[in-house]
C-alpha cells in the first residue's frame, strides 16, 4: 500500500513538473510572438522544449512566419512597381501635352510666319497622337486585365499573317537603316486562333523593334506555331530580360521616350489567353522574342 501512495505521489509530482514545464515553453512561445508581431522583424520562435509536439508547433508556426514574410516582401515589390509605373505614366502623359502646349504658344505668335505656324500645327498633331496611343494602351491594358477582350476564333495561315505585318512594317525598317533577314516558309500554316488578337502579337512585336531596334532585324516562322523575332539593341544597359514583359517595366531609366511599359505586358497577356507562351533572351546585344502559338 504504502509503495502505491510513493508511486502515486511521484507520478503526480512528474505531472505537476511536466504541465509546469509546458507552460513555460507556451509563454515563452507566446512571447515571442508578441514581440514578432509589435515589432518590424525576421525574428523566428526559438524552444529548446523537451515536447516533441511544442518542437512540432513551433516549427510549423515558424514556417507560416516564412510564408507571411516572403508575401510581405512580395507587396512591397508590387508596390514600388506600381509606384514607378505611375510615375512613368505620369511623366509619359504629360510629356506631349507640355511639348504640344508650347508650339501652340508659339503658334499665337504674330512674330511666326504662316509657313512656320503649319510647321508647328504637325507636331502639335504629333504629339496628341502620342498622347491617344499612350491612353490606347492603358484602355488595352484594363481591358485585358479585366477580362472584357474577345477572341473569335476562325483558320489563321500564319505565314501569311506574319508575312503582311512585317511587309506593313518594311518602309520603316528602311528608314532606320536595319538590315532585314526573313525566314518564312511560302506554303501556308494553318492553325486555328484569333486573328486580331495575333495580329496584335505580331504588331506589337514589331514595334517593339522599331522603338529599340538598331541595325540587324530578322523574323522567322517555324512549323507548327512558332514565331522569332532577333534584333540588335542599342543599349543592353539595365536590361532585365526576366523582366521584360511585366507591367510597367522599362529599362530606359532616363525616360526619353514616351513608354509606359504595357506594350510587351499586353503581348504576353494577349498570347497566354491564346494559349499560347512567349519568352525573350539576350545574347550579347542579340535579343529574340519567341512566340509560340498552341495548335489546335
Amino acid at each position: 500500500m504504502l509503495f502505491i501512495v510513493i508511486f502515486l505521489s511521484a507520478a503526480l509530482l512528474w505531472s505537476i513538473g511536466y504541465i509546469l514545464r509546458l507552460k513555460k515553453d507556451v509563454r515563452g512561445i507566446k512571447a515571442s510572438l508578441q514581440k514578432i508581431k509589435s515589432m518590424d522583424t525576421n525574428m523566428r520562435l526559438r524552444t529548446s522544449t523537451f515536447d516533441a509536439d511544442v518542437a512540432s508547433l513551433a516549427h510549423e508556426m515558424n514556417e507560416i512566419l516564412d510564408q507571411q514574410q516572403e508575401v510581405l516582401v512580395e507587396n512591397e515589390r508590387v508596390n514600388r512597381e506600381f509606384r514607378q509605373g505611375i510615375t512613368n505614366i505620369s511623366h509619359d502623359l504629360r510629356t506631349p501635352l507640355t511639348s504640344a502646349s508650347g508650339y501652340i504658344g508659339l503658334i499665337k505668335s504674330d512674330k511666326i510666319t504662316d509657313e512656320k505656324k503649319l510647321e508647328y500645327l504637325d507636331v502639335v498633331a504629333g504629339r496628341l497622337m502620342s498622347l491617344a496611343n499612350l491612353m490606347s494602351e492603358l484602355f488595352d491594358y484594363m481591358q485585358m486585365v479585366e477580362g472584357k477582350v474577345e477572341f473569335e476564333l476562325e483558320a489563321v495561315d500564319l505565314c501569311r499573317l506574319v508575312r503582311e505585318e512585317v511587309a506593313s512594317f518594311y518602309d520603316a525598317l528602311v528608314q532606320g537603316n536595319f538590315e532585314v533577314a526573313v525566314d518564312i516558309p511560302e506554303q501556308s500554316l494553318q492553325l486555328i486562333s484569333a486573328p486580331a488578337q495575333l495580329q496584335r502579337v505580331i504588331h506589337n512585336l514589331m514595334g517593339n523593334v522599331l522603338k529599340h531596334g538598331t541595325g540587324y532585324f530578322a523574323v522567322k516562322v517555324n512549323p507548327p506555331g512558332e514565331v522569332i523575332f532577333t534584333n540588335k539593341v542599342a543599349d543592353v544597359t539595365g536590361l532585365e530580360v526576366k523582366r521584360m514583359f511585366d507591367r510597367f517595366y522599362t529599362a530606359d531609366t532616363s525616360r526619353h521616350h514616351q513608354l509606359t511599359g504595357l506594350g510587351l505586358a499586353i503581348t504576353k497577356a494577349l498570347v497566354e489567353k491564346l494559349g499560347g507562351e512567349i519568352r525573350a533572351r539576350l545574347d550579347g546585344d542579340m535579343l529574340s522574342i519567341a512566340v509560340i502559338i498552341r495548335v489546335r
